[in-house]
């Protein structure tokens, strides 16, 4: 297994002027990305910063990040990406818990780390005194040659990714050369990726999803095209994105996909050099993703399934009969990655037979699965399970909190969070169902489902509806889900919205969900 940087330096000696990473308008090709990455690694080096520590990116997606990212490789240590709008109290705290040699940040930023932090800063913009090193000055350094081929080792951190905690505090979880690698060879293989392809780079840093983008696409030897953030959300935006800078592979979270297909341009994705599709992170909810398999036909459309602390472990590739117009139910996550090993557990943590009709919480073991979470041994334990072998050790996997079935071709279905599972007069409720059975409606593009304290002291359902088109026949919609799902399963309350709130990486963010019940119906 090599390292992460081994193929940005592999291929900027074969192809040097072949364009590595695009962002608008601007170019920067395989010799010039090693070039610049290598004298920051340098200049980190120079300043304190050795192998296995950890160095925080506090940017906006551009070409110095991605420079950055090479760079604090290249030096042997890991990278912590900070979301770039995160509040300075959260940016503080992921800093301070991975004590962090250095720190990369925009300008903008610099002041608030000259007053909050003790260790070195690199400005991506000109310093404003000898306090704080220039990005000028950083990339001016001589590479040394240690810096420009070190032997990497494959369980060596290569980055750290934050998650929410459920107290509140982030998660940071830790992903070696190794863990990335074994995705990263296997999208290359699995999807074709060649030097000619251009690769979206839809994902934040921060977000899991840019793994493929960054990592696979070097690899290959291709052209990351970064998506600017201006861009989120915005669906007409993204689909003249593809169509103008000649995308071949697009992977975001399906909800990016569904503002696409309702913007008034997406026959934009008609006529694209797109031939690859990845979705994962939620559920698609099927009538778009029938709508984008018409749409876009001849493209292979793949479902990818996997948390942060494995990255993507289970895939289906989408076939005609996913897609057909009897079909109500989102397609399957598929079946396990050749790196990933995968149980289904009951409620006891005993590892189930794989054949139809097994559920319970998917479990993963295999070599993407992460180190563990940073300085948290306890949670690390709490989130894993001994799967008994045969003549030898338990086999360590995660407990993903996620629970799935097996269908009839020993597919994995996902059927919700185990925490996502509540309590409705009795019966226990899994959100996800809910939220398939309101995706499925005429004239819904996107749902979500919640449940609420109704006053009580007792839950009651909620759901949050975007239309295709206005007015929203809301006695329709309740009359569909009762009949397909039991009575104590619809929602009581209808909220119709133009658009429902999402996160920084693209997902439905539930926490917003509410305010006002003026509108329910």
């Amino acid at each position: 297994m090599n390292g992460l940087g081994d193929h940005l330096r592999r291929w900027a000696g074969k192809r040097p002027d072949a364009p590595a990473v695009e962002f608008q308008g601007e170019t920067l090709t395989y010799g010039e990305l090693d070039r610049r990455s290598a004298a920051l690694a340098r200049t980190l080096r120079d300043n304190g910063v050795v192998a296995g520590d950890r160095v925080g990116l506090w940017l906006h997606k551009s070409i110095e990040a991605v420079i950055a990212v090479h760079g604090v490789l290249k030096a042997g240590a890991a990278y912590v990406p900070v979301d770039p709008s995160a509040p300075f109290k959260r940016a503080a705290h992921i800093l301070a818990h991975c004590e962090v040699a250095c720190v990369i940040a925009q300008d903008d930023r610099v002041e608030w780390l000259r007053k909050n932090s003790s260790c070195p800063i690199v400005c991506v913009g000109p310093a404003a005194d000898a306090s704080v090193i220039g990005w000028e000055q950083a990339l001016a350094a001589v590479p040394a040659e240690d810096v420009r081929g070190p032997v990497t080792d494959p369980e060596s951190p290569a980055f750290i990714l934050h998650t929410s905690g459920s107290k509140g505090v982030p998660k940071g979880v830790v992903l070696s050369h190794g863990n990335a690698g074994a995705f990263v060879e296997w999208a290359v293989a699995e999807f074709g990726l060649e030097p000619s392809d251009r690769v979206a780079g839809h994902a934040p840093f921060h977000f899991d999803l840019s793994v493929l983008d960054l990592f696979a696409t070097c690899m290959a030897g291709g052209c990351v095209v970064l998506v600017p953030e201006s861009h989120a959300g915005l669906g007409g935006a993204l689909n003249r994105f593809v169509a103008e800078r000649r995308v071949t592979v697009w992977y975001s979270v399906p909800g990016a996909l569904t503002r696409m297909l309702a913007a008034r341009n997406s026959g934009l994705l008609a006529g694209s050099s797109l031939r690859i599709v990845l979705f994962a992170g939620e559920t698609f909810p099927i009538a778009r993703l029938r709508e984008l398999h018409a749409l876009a036909s001849g493209v292979d459309l793949y479902n990818l399934y996997g948390p942060t602390e494995t990255n993507v472990c289970v895939y289906h590739r989408v076939r005609e009969p996913d897609v057909a117009q009897e079909r109500r139910q989102p397609v399957p996550i598929g079946r396990a990655c050749p790196y990933a090993t995968t149980f289904v557990v009951d409620a006891d943590g005993r590892p189930l037979e794989h054949e139809p009709g097994a559920y319970g919480e998917l479990c993963v073991a295999g070599d993407s699965l992460m180190l563990g979470y940073w300085r948290d041994d306890a949670l690390t334990a709490a989130k894993t399970v001994g799967i008994p072998r045969d003549g030898a050790e338990p086999l360590t996997a995660y407990r993903t909190g996620d629970l799935v079935r097996v269908d009839d071709e020993l597919d994995y279905v996902f059927c919700g969070r185990e925490d996502d599972m509540v309590k409705i007069r009795g019966h226990r409720v899994e959100i996800g169902e809910i939220e398939a059975v309101l995706a499925a409606a005429g004239n819904v593009r996107e749902a979500a489902c919640v449940a609420v304290d109704g006053g009580s002291g007792e839950l009651v359902l909620e759901a949050y509806v975007v239309p295709d088109e206005q007015p929203l026949d809301v006695p329709a919609l309740r009359r569909h889900c009762l009949s397909e799902i039991p009575r104590y399963m619809v929602p009581e309350r209808f909220h119709v919205r133009t658009a429902l709130p999402v996160t920084g990486t693209g997902k439905i963010d539930r926490k917003r969900l509410g305010g006002s019940r003026a509108d329910a119906r």
